[in-house]
């Protein structure tokens, strides 16, 4: 994940800076992709997964309403159990 971070193109702007002109296609998901969310997340909301489906072409999203940010740690079984289920279709 650090990779994908620093290979991106976005970061915070420089002072009178313009952001980067980028395409959405460039940074389309063709993959099947299955987000696990924690409901409880303090620092990322759950309204971030308004609109993903517009970006990624075969999206699951699993929302694990008593869990937060560190949902593989509070809820391991029920996470593993959902890439194992993920995997096998």
């Amino acid at each position: 994940m650090l990779n994908w971070y620093r290979a991106s193109p976005l970061h915070p702007p420089e002072p009178d800076t313009p952001l980067p002109d980028l395409d959405p296609a460039t940074f389309r998901v063709r993959v099947p992709t299955l987000v696990i969310w924690g409901e409880r997340d303090q620092a990322l909301l759950p309204s971030i997964l308004d609109g993903l489906d517009e970006h990624v072409d075969q999206l699951e999203i699993e929302r694990i309403a008593d869990a937060s940010h560190w949902v593989v740690h509070e809820r391991g079984d029920r996470v593993t159990a959902s890439i194992e289920r993920f995997l096998a279709t």
